[in-house]
């Protein structure tokens, strides 16, 4: 048979060795096989091919062979020919065998792991452009909950959680323990991800274990990118993008507000504030200055900003040392449209970051290797000295006629202002303050095979070093006010006169630092015996943070052991075992120290010979696990929370009394008390979790589905008692192991992958359900059970349930309604008025009281998230689309962010238009919301149902489309590919919520608004 007969590689015209070979790589089905790599084995000559599966490389004299692998497909060894064209079709890894995943403290095979994880690489991450990874794994993942509160320029960060929340702690308690290249680190933000190759959440505890007291949250793995075998390849990506608010509240105009605030004052009996003139004034727009109408949040906000992010790498290496190497620039501006008014500084919010990273891996002999890993971030940010908080609470209070705001460069002011809030110098008058943050992380890795013991034992070492430094400083200084007066002398001017004199800049400063020692030590096995492969592991680490925030100024020190054994027969089937034995300083001694075993086993039943062997089902695996777990985070112990419980704390001063006789020795004497006690039985959190989960492949490897349903009980929840009467004396509890949390659900992924001629397409899917329940809360007792937390999940809600409106005389007379304690009228009935709400009588008592109050709605974080994605390539173009959303969500919406005219002359939304009045119900408008009042109280404004915004949403996520050249001068001029792409963030949201983004956080509409992001591109390969 002749060379060109062989079904895998086919050659073209003949040519000596020693000549440039070409040829187009593809899969088993024709199509290309992109970045595939291609070396000249025995040299360091290497190429991939490019977006058509096309390759050249120059193979020098003597060398007869071409070595091309490819992730997912088995690795091939082609002879050379007398050809110089040599095409290539790869045939798949039907296991996958070759395939690896991070776990903790290693890496598995992905056909043998029997834990829950789920992964994303460099590629989907990049699709996103925001500022932070957080951001970029939202509804990409099956079980990561993912909650943006704001989007604020640097703190614009998702809150993260994996399956939910399993504690009694919503907020950092409840977070994922994240580690970088197996060192924790918390910076997940800071992290350029051009720098990542891959992230793993680890989600049950066969994959959690190992990491014993601090793994009952789950994990986040990050990885991030290394040389690999070949010449130097650079990469520039430049991007250049434009942010806008994804959802503001529409502010009423001052005409529209002062026929609403007549209204409210006439439902309450009183006369109208405005005058018809004030009403044409408002109306014609003929007096800016004395009646103005201004929406603050276009005063405050531009329509856009801009932020850009710049990143070049370059890696490459040979068989004795690798490396990867980047540099990253991050630049994210704020929106204050007057930020920069006063010349001195600027207001306006501005991040700014630049990464470094450098990542080298050296052979020093063919049993000794090093990895040499430095990484570094710098953020400088600048803000206004007061925060997002404070501005939008006044853009939000500040009703539109209460300044007229900037005329002709001047703060204007007006007399006789009613609620004379002027957001502007809530800004301007406050200053700014920069902060400057630094941060270093160091590791050395080393790792000796141990052959000469015993085949597949090896031992490594690790030691880290990371160093955090921060300094703020704060300036500033009171501006020049104008008061606006009419000239006596003539009517048709205005007079502005100076206010106050203007101060100079103030200063104040602060400092920050910590530094963090990690070592690690461990022996690993790993040997194949006929059909049986064994894997061992056996760890030890230690830690030690140093700040001089820690209380006591005593090192925050972590110190345990981990281990892990695998077996299987021929991958088929698995057994895992996997433990942690930590110790925390939080617990006295005797008591520091715990076990956290977890098990769990594999059928790839599809391997089995009985198994029916078809291209419908290719691939058949079930997994399951148990195991325990724990949680040791108390508190951000870096910012003054609690730390050693166990220990009474020292005598605190407070109050007093006076001694003596009046008129001589009469005087006051400080007082002492008992401070916090001590809790010497205080311990860990322990989650038991199990899990099980089927993985599928069908229809020759196309479609893909991942399940699993899990379950999880959590005790020894430290919490503070809630049943304790004030007589006890003692102010200051301590935590207590008290509490019980249960959590379960299921998630699900799946993903299609075909072709159609030359164009590839993809579908992906992911949807992942927790709810969690409260077992047991030391609670103060209550009227009814129904008010319990206990027996609800964690942050529910509670409050009255809204019936809809009273809309006549006839509902509000009848006798047999119950009759509502927050509208007190006379005669054993209540003021009650048409427009009104009408509230649930839950316990039937014929009144309405706090003790109707019950569990509404859901809570913050959603129950459901879900993500939907698409996208194909055809020749040079790609693109792709994917759809995210929650459900079972809420937010609880009130004061400035719900009402009108909150303490009488705070600000009112279009939305409130649609308020109760007899003649819009007659006449059958959209009504929304209840009869007018002069200021929010009583019966309408109490914590209901009717304030209570489902909180679920769909949103269009990202979008990219993008083309890649390949071809022509690019080659002569050495240049391996140009991309250039568009994408888009949070571009489009379905809500039923209309007034703000549906992640907002509770409360009062105070925050910087979530960012929809406008983007273009282009990335250079060399």
């Amino acid at each position: 048979m002749s060379l060109t007969s062989l079904p895998l590689f086919t050659f073209a015209a003949v040519k000596p060795a020693g000549v440039i070979i070409t040829g187009k790589v593809t899969d088993e089905k024709g199509n290309a096989l992109i970045g595939t790599t291609i070396v000249v084995e025995g040299t360091q000559k290497s190429t991939s091919a490019d977006a058509d599966g096309n390759y050249r490389i120059d193979v020098p004299d003597g060398r007869r062979m071409l070595v091309f692998s490819c992730i997912g497909y088995i690795t091939r060894k082609v002879p050379l020919g007398s050809g110089s064209v040599l095409n290539v079709k790869m045939q798949p890894d039907e296991k996958n065998l070759g395939e690896v995943i991070v776990v903790g403290y290693g890496v598995q095979k992905k056909v043998t792991v029997t834990g829950a994880v789920a992964s994303i690489g460099t590629k989907e991450l990049l699709q996103s452009p925001v500022a932070n990874v957080s951001n970029m794994l939202v509804g990409r993942l099956p079980g990561l909950i993912a909650v943006q509160r704001s989007g604020e320029p640097g703190q614009d960060g998702s809150s993260l959680k994996i399956r939910g929340i399993g504690t009694l702690d919503a907020g950092s308690g409840s977070d994922p323990l994240i580690m970088v290249d197996g060192i924790e680190r918390s910076n997940i933000n800071q992290i350029d991800p051009n720098e990542i190759e891959t992230i793993n959440i680890l989600k049950d505890a066969s994959s959690t274990a190992v990491y014993g007291v601090r793994g009952a949250n789950g994990v986040i793995l990050i990885t991030t990118r290394r040389g690999k075998l070949g010449p130097p390849k650079l990469s520039l990506t430049s991007n250049l993008g434009r942010q806008s608010p994804t959802q503001l509240p529409k502010m009423v105009s001052s005409y529209e507000y002062a026929l609403l605030k007549n209204e409210a004052l006439k439902n309450d009996g009183k006369e109208p504030y405005f005058t018809e003139e004030d009403l044409e004034l408002f109306k014609s727009g003929k007096d800016p200055v004395f009646h103005p109408s201004v929406d603050w949040f276009d005063v405050m906000l531009k329509p856009y900003s801009l932020q850009s992010q710049h990143n070049l790498n370059i890696s490459g290496g040979t068989q004795l040392a690798r490396y990867f190497i980047s540099g990253g620039y991050f630049d994210q501006n704020g929106a204050y449209r007057y930020a920069d008014y006063n010349p001195e500084f600027s207001a306006n919010p501005k991040y700014k970051r630049y990464n470094f990273r450098s990542n080298f891996d050296f052979d020093v002999t063919p049993l000794f290797t090093v990895k040499v890993n430095l990484g570094g971030q710098v953020e400088n940010q600048n803000y206004p000295a007061k925060s997002a908080g404070d501005i939008f609470f006044d853009v939000l209070s500040a009703n539109p006629f209460s300044s007229p705001g900037i005329v002709d460069g001047k703060l204007v002011t007006i007399s006789g202002a009613v609620n004379a809030r002027n957001p502007l110098l809530t800004m301007l008058n406050a200053g700014y303050q920069q902060l400057f943050k630094s941060n270093v992380n160091s590791s050395v890795i080393l790792n000796h095979k141990l052959d000469f013991i015993t085949a597949g034992l090896s031992a490594r070492g690790t030691i880290a070093y990371d160093s955090w430094y921060s300094h703020s400083v704060r300036r500033s200084k009171n501006n020049v006010t104008y008061l606006a007066v009419k000239d006596p002398a003539n009517a048709g001017n205005v007079l502005y006169v100076p206010q106050g004199e203007e101060t100079t800049l103030g200063f104040s400063e602060g400092y920050d630092k910590r530094r963090k020692i990690y070592g690690e030590l461990a022996l690993d096995y790993n040997r194949t015996f006929g059909a049986h492969n064994v894997t061992g592991l056996l760890l030890y680490n230690q830690s030690k943070a140093y700040a001089p925030s820690l209380t006591y100024k005593v090192p925050n020190a972590y110190l345990g052991m981990a281990g892990r054994v695998t077996y299987n027969y021929k991958s088929r089937y698995l057994v895992e075992f996997n433990m942690g034995y930590n110790g925390s300083e939080n617990f006295p001694e005797g008591s520091r120290f715990g076990w956290f075993p977890a098990y769990s086993l594999g059928w790839v039943a599809s391997d089995e010979p009985f198994f029916p062997k078809s291209k419908y089902l290719t691939f058949l695996k079930i997994r399951g696990s148990y195991g325990e777990v724990g949680n040791d985070k108390l508190s951000d112990i870096f910012n003054g929370g609690a730390r050693f419980l166990y220990l009474p704390s020292a005598f605190a001063y407070g109050g007093g009394y006076n001694f003596g006789e009046v008129g001589s020795t009469y005087q006051w004497y400080g007082g002492s008390y008992e401070g916090k006690l001590g809790n010497p039985d205080v311990t860990w959190e322990r989650a038991k979790k199990s899990n099980i989960g089927l993985e599928m492949k069908l229809f020759d490897n196309r479609f893909s589905f991942t399940g699993d349903y899990f379950r999880e009980k959590r005790n020894n929840i430290l919490a503070m008692r809630g049943a304790v009467p004030g007589i006890v004396g003692v102010s200051d509890l301590p935590a207590y192991n008290l509490g019980r949390v249960s959590n379960s659900g299921f998630e699900m992924e799946a993903g299609y992958n075909d072709h159609v001629g030359s164009v590839n397409y993809w579908l992906k899917a992911n949807y992942s359900f927790a709810r969690n329940k409260i077992e047991f809360k030391d609670e103060a007792p209550r009227s009814y059970p129904y008010q319990n937390e206990t027996g609800n999940p964690v942050g529910q809600y509670f409050g009255l349930v809204a019936e809809g409106l009273f809309n006549s005389w006839e509902e509000i007379n009848d006798a047999k309604r119950p009759q509502s304690s927050y509208a007190p009228g006379v005669n054993g009935r209540d003021a009650l008025q048409p427009g009104d709400i009408r509230y649930k009588d839950v316990n039937g008592d014929g009144v309405i009281n706090n003790d109707d109050q019950m569990p509404i709605g859901y809570s913050q974080f959603p129950q459901i998230i879900y993500g939907f994605s698409f996208g194909g390539s055809f020749k040079g173009f790609d693109a792709s689309l994917l759809f995210q959303g929650a459900g079972r969500a809420s937010v609880y919406l009130e004061q400035m962010a719900a009402w009108p005219f909150d303490t009488d002359w705070r600000n009112a939304m279009t939305v409130h238009l649609e308020r109760w009045t007899e003649e819009r119900y007659k006449a059958g408008e959209k009504i929304t919301f209840p009869r007018l009042s002069q200021s929010p109280a009583g019966n309408n404004y109490q914590r209901s149902s009717y304030w209570l915004k489902d909180a679920s949403y769909v949103r269009l996520k990202n979008v990219e489309i993008g083309y890649t050249f390949t071809e022509g001068i690019l080659k002569r001029a050495k240049i391996g590919s140009i991309r250039v792409y568009a994408n888009g963030m949070n571009l489009v949201t379905w809500s039923s919520l209309k007034t703000y983004d549906p992640e907002a956080p509770d409360g009062r509409g105070q925050f910087y608004p979530q960012q929809k992001v406008y983007n273009v591109g282009l990335n250079l390969q060399f």
